[in-house]
């Protein structure tokens, strides 16, 4: 597979690839809690299902009592009982 140049410029300078791709970032907590970074938005939340436009696709949450705790132009914080957490191509 070809790498793009910006992938082989965070190689060389050792640089964390979604900060120069562009790419999102989840940190997830347990079953409690993700830290989307990178996100382009919100498609559809529900208190069972959450969708997130991110620049490589979408992010699909699904669990029970799903909440927004926060969101802002670059990160997005989601708590509640998570069951998967998968992405739409």
């Amino acid at each position: 597979m070809k790498k793009r140049i910006s992938e082989t410029v965070a190689d060389l300078w050792g640089v964390p690839k979604d900060v120069i791709m562009n790419i999102p970032r989840l940190t997830i907590s347990g079953d409690k809690e993700i830290y989307i970074e990178n996100h382009k938005g919100i498609l559809e939340y529900t208190d069972r299902e959450i969708r997130i436009s991110t620049p490589m696709g979408i992010v699909r949450i699904c669990g029970r009592n799903l909440v927004i705790d926060r969101i802002r132009l670059e990160d997005i914080v989601i708590s509640g009982s998570f069951t998967k957490v998968e992405y739409e191509i």
